[in-house]
């Protein structure tokens, strides 16, 4: 007769096999080695390094696109701008521009301004004291309501930024609490520049030629603030507003902004690549460094009429450059 010691041996051998079955398997117990991690990670920052690049050109396509819309609305708003003011475009904002046949004091980085501002903050951050003019004309007529048009958005920060004219309490164009730059001057990242028709000789000092370039004369000009209680303003040397049958078709009227090679807001692995450009039949083209860039040749990337701090300063350079682009 069996025991119940002998039936309960007899149980726990029968029990065994169960027991030790995972260690028949034991890859099912165990996790990753330290060198099964590495390969995954490795796969991991592969994958990486072949989308990142992808997904950043892929929305720099879409930046670039979205741009062209923004001229594209803004040579709309020139026309209806012109059909409201007895055929005459908005005011190029240059203060104290470039005389025929020389230039003055003003610099082109003007072009880009929409209004100068009293101070920052509460000493007078949305009072105008000079302008509007260029494309802020647009805006205070009611032609482009979203001020946003006037920004490229592959331009996130900076003096040329939308953010840096606006924040809460402070609606654009305005030069709120904080604002970091010197002067509290409300500007675009697209400039306002029709050119004439009629054109001049002039002498290039810097580059020992001449060249004939669309003329720019000038007058005295009086602004007046659209917001009541404004301070008057005096009157300062401008271009003589442009009329539409004055402009040249096949020019360039407004761009990207166009400071220096390397802050050119559209780029390609990190490098300039190009700028969209608003012509006076109301195209949008992109035109691109590669192949603009010859020394010598007053292309519109000529390296020789980029040197130093850019031609924003330079008001020779700058008027060659707009009139290189060719549609």
């Amino acid at each position: 007769m069996t025991s119940s010691t002998e039936r309960r041996a007899s149980l726990d051998d029968l029990r065994l096999p169960n027991a030790i079955r995972p260690d028949r398997n034991p890859a099912r117990q165990r996790g990753f080695t330290l060198i099964e991690l590495l390969v995954v990670i490795a796969i991991i920052a592969i994958l990486a390094a072949l989308l990142l690049p992808v997904l950043a050109a892929t929305k720099e396509k879409a930046w670039r696109a979205s741009c062209a819309s923004n001229l594209r609305q803004i040579g709309l708003a020139t026309i209806v701008y012109a059909n409201d003011n007895d055929d005459s475009l908005p005011q190029i904002s240059w203060h104290n521009g470039p005389n025929d046949p020389a230039a003055a004091t003003g610099n082109p980085w003007q072009t880009y301004e929409v209004c100068r501002m009293q101070g920052v903050g509460t000493s007078g951050g949305n009072t105008i004291v000079e302008g509007p003019y260029g494309l802020g004309l647009l805006f205070f007529c009611k032609d482009v309501q979203n001020p946003k048009v006037f920004y490229c958005p592959s331009l996130l920060t900076g003096e040329y930024s939308y953010g840096t004219y606006t924040a809460d309490g402070w609606p654009w164009p305005s030069i709120p609490p904080g604002y970091p730059y010197p002067n509290p001057y409300v500007r675009s990242s697209y400039d306002f520049y029709p050119q004439s028709r009629t054109t001049i000789a002039l002498e290039d000092d810097d580059l020992s030629i001449t060249v004939t370039l669309p003329i720019v004369k000038e007058q005295s000009t009086t602004f007046h603030s659209p917001n009541p209680g404004d301070p008057a303003q005096s009157p300062a040397s401008y271009p003589v507003p442009m009329k539409t049958t004055a402009a040249a078709m096949n020019k360039s009227v407004s761009t990207d902004m166009a400071q220096t090679i390397q802050t050119l807001n559209h780029k390609t692995g990190g490098q300039p690549y190009g700028v969209n450009v608003l012509f006076g039949d109301g195209h949008v083209y992109f035109v691109v460094v590669g192949g603009n860039n010859t020394p010598g040749s007053l292309q519109p990337f000529d390296p020789n009429l980029w040197g130093g701090t850019g031609p924003g300063e330079n008001p020779m350079n700058f008027r060659i450059i707009m009139n290189a682009f060719q549609p």
